[in-house]
């Protein structure tokens, strides 16, 4: 069987699955593997769960009806048992999400749910809940000019010099039908699944720069007309933080409670955070995506 290699969040991946949604590299060392073979209906000891997964220390499994069984095991291997009916497409959606989430998480690294966008010297996570327009504000800031870093999960590292920065992610942004047309972008992309509106849009450059992170905003949304930031000072940026973790709900039944918590406090001090709200309707990306520009990250 032929093996794929490839690189994302800093991780080196050697896949039996093909993962055209990643880019190339030449790894002899691989951090994670990715085979097929059999996964368990349970897992044999279990911490916790949720409708879709089961989860212990250094162990998870997820599962979904029509697409397959996910195993997610020491921070450095996944094994998929896809269903015979399966589409590829769905298969790499769930693996690159909340799998792939689950093993960061094993190895200790903080991965906030939220795009990250740069502009040649500094960075800023873009975070919220499902539906507040993280990729959308990326896709506007893109329009500006900005470069996108990462889409969905934001993986925030340090360097030698003990500066965060936020690991390149995969290399598109997801958006939907209505944000594109909005931004005069064509349809004539890959969906992410074939029953939605929504599509994948490459974006990152991976020879781009990588600059420090210096601000994360949280994305709102609510029925005041005009666009409105705040910054989020003293303990309600830790709990920002921790509600913005990608994926929260696995910390506590891996086992990594205390790693995430050590984690969040060593940033807390060093990032300036703010709240960013917008209105619910009309969509007004690339309006929105300018006040946030000119109000947060170059204020």
């Amino acid at each position: 069987m032929s093996i794929y290699k490839y690189k994302v969040y800093g991780l080196a991946l050697n896949s039996e699955l093909e993962l055209p949604e990643l880019i190339p590299a030449q790894t002899s060392d691989p951090d994670v593997t990715i085979t097929f073979g059999d996964v368990p209906e349970h897992l044999p000891v279990i911490k916790g769960s949720g409708v879709l997964y089961e989860a212990a220390n250094n162990d998870f499994l997820f599962k979904f009806e029509g697409i397959g069984r996910f195993r997610v095991q020491q921070g450095n291997r996944i094994t998929i048992q896809p269903e015979t009916k399966a589409l590829p497409e769905e298969v790499r959606l769930f693996l690159l999400g909340s799998n792939l989430g689950a093993l960061l998480h094993q190895r200790g690294i903080l991965a906030m749910h939220g795009s990250a966008v740069s502009n040649g010297h500094h960075t800023t996570i873009l975070m919220g809940k499902s539906g507040t327009g993280k990729s959308s504000l990326a896709a506007g800031l893109l329009e500006l000019g900005y470069s996108v870093i990462a889409d969905d999960i934001s993986v925030i590292c340090r360097n030698k010099n003990q500066e965060f920065y936020v690991e390149k992610g995969i290399p598109h942004i997801k958006l939907w039908k209505d944000v594109l047309i909005h931004l005069n972008q064509p349809l004539a992309l890959e969906k992410v699944r074939p029953q939605l509106e929504k599509y994948r849009k490459p974006v990152i450059d991976h020879e781009q720069k990588i600059t420090a992170l210096s601000k994360l905003v949280v994305l709102t949304s609510s029925n005041t007309k005009p666009f409105s930031h705040s910054e989020i000072l003293g303990g309600n940026k830790f709990h920002a933080l921790r509600e913005n973790t990608y994926r929260l709900q696995f910390i506590d039944k891996l086992d990594q409670t205390k790693t995430h918590f050590q984690n969040l406090a060593q940033l807390v001090n060093s990032i300036q955070m703010f709240r960013a709200d917008r209105p619910h309707s009309p969509i007004k990306v690339k309006e929105f995506a300018q006040f946030v520009s000119e109000n947060i990250i170059e204020a």
